[in-house]
């Protein structure tokens, strides 16, 4: 391990973090605009390949099952090989599930489809399991929700993009007439080549590996504190699973729900409520900026409990209120949510060292609620009606709020200290703070 690399007398530089942290930025617009184009897929498939509404939705869950499958996994590989070489990984997984697009489309299969995509979801679980964890570490600790929140709102802007550009890419041409795939086939493997491109640019790229336990000393020797370590059975990071579990269920399920909650209870054309979803997908990406800018001024959990506890107003409107103008709810909903993602994760793995990985790839499961609670939404809406499907929604919002205000404080720590190395002494003598200690990655 080493320190930061001495600066040249009379030359300005940067903190080290801030190169690595705009390359792994860059990431984030990879799997917003990855799902950002399942929801166009799912209806150009069922037209073109005559499947059913419920066929359609294998599509969510290879998607989000992926990450409940793979994040464990990417998360030992990430231990193992540090972050360069599985963000690497990850990049090429996501090259081989896009490029297999091509004989799918081929093949005419549906199941195919779902396999490739399974496997692109596998690569995004590498990646978000790095990029999130990374940035959280890299980097001065009261600023980490600021840092992933910023790069978050990326993922955002791209996810928004992603339908614009599928709408071109996948109804501008006469497929539906003919029935073939070639527009499908074609968009994924100009993706899997562009997508190839920046495997090859990380390959030679410089990404510092981070020795968490060193950055828990630097930061404590700067409080004048001991330096102590955070269990992996902490309840604060096993709560932050459940809570990133629930969050993303409702974040989907809010989704899925809105078109039928504009038609039902708005009485809205389906092609209105479009154009909602897609200003409410906007107004997300808005917050998470928000967010980001007010993050430099408020504690990530006073904020987060701020916006949670809106989003429980509101969504009690949404399930007692039976107006058109209660659809309009669903787009403060979604303002509201923009912070929630990036901060139960960077509150769930704070304070966990060498765990921090291990830990990350816990929270990052919690993208599975995506496959559980539209489900459930589903259920109740055929059984009872649209706003009682809320419930679920707005139980999910609760358990943001508790884990805001109380959750995140139960940490439980190790028993052993970490020693500050007399290298994070010295540093502190020369260097402004906020640098971190790392070393450099020699692949």
């Amino acid at each position: 391990m080493s320190c930061l690399p001495p600066k040249k007398s009379g030359e300005p530089r940067l903190p080290s973090y801030f190169v690595a942290n705009a390359l792994v930025t860059v990431l984030f617009f990879l799997w917003g605009f990855s799902y950002g184009l399942i929801d166009t897929l799912n209806k150009h498939f069922q037209t073109v390949l005559k499947i059913s509404t419920t066929q359609t939705t294998y599509m969510q869950v290879a998607y989000f099952g992926a990450y409940f499958v793979f994040s464990m996994p990417a998360g030992f590989i990430s231990k193992r090989f540090g972050y360069k070489k599985t963000i690497v990984f990850g990049l090429m997984l996501y090259v081989i599930g896009a490029v297999c697009f091509y004989p799918a489309a081929e093949s005419f299969q549906y199941g195919a489809f779902v396999a490739c995509l399974f496997v692109i979801a596998c690569g995004l679980a590498t990646l978000e399991n790095c990029a999130n964890a990374y940035l959280t570490i890299n980097g001065p600790v009261e600023q980490a929700s600021f840092r992933i929140n910023l790069a978050q709102s990326f993922n955002g802007l791209s996810s928004a993009i992603a339908p614009v550009v599928a709408s071109y890419a996948f109804f501008n041409n006469n497929e539906n007439e003919t029935g073939n795939l070639d527009s499908v086939k074609y968009c994924y493997v100009g993706v899997g080549c562009c997508v190839f491109v920046i495997a090859i640019l990380f390959c030679f790229a410089n990404i510092p590996e981070v020795d968490e336990d060193a950055y828990l000393a630097e930061h404590a020797s700067k409080q004048d504190q001991s330096a102590r370590r955070a269990s992996f059975w902490s309840p604060h990071l096993w709560l932050g699973f459940v809570t990133e579990f629930l969050y993303t269920g409702a974040q989907v399920g809010l989704a899925s729900m809105f078109l039928y909650y504009s038609s039902g209870v708005g009485h809205m054309p389906d092609s209105y409520g479009a154009i909602l979803l897609s200003i409410s997908q906007g107004l997300f990406t808005v917050g998470r900026f928000v967010g980001s800018g007010l993050l430099r001024f408020m504690k990530a959990e006073h904020l987060m409990a701020i916006f949670s506890a809106c989003a429980i107003i509101v969504t009690i409107f949404v399930i007692a209120m039976n107006t058109p103008a209660a659809t309009y709810c669903l787009l403060i909903i979604m303002f509201f949510e923009s912070i929630m993602f990036p901060t139960i994760f960077s509150l769930a793995t704070k304070s966990l060292g060498h765990n921090h990985k291990r830990g990350s790839s816990l929270v990052i499961m919690g993208v599975g609620g995506g496959v559980l609670i539209p489900p459930v939404q589903a259920v109740i809406k055929d059984h009872s009606n649209i706003n009682y499907a809320f419930i679920v929604i707005l139980f999910c919002y609760v358990v943001v709020f508790l884990y805001a205000t109380l959750g995140h404080k139960w940490i439980r720590y190790v028993d052993d200290e970490i020693e500050v190395p007399p290298s994070i002494q010295e540093h502190d003598a020369k260097e402004p703070s906020g640098s971190v200690i790392i070393h450099e990655d020699k692949v």
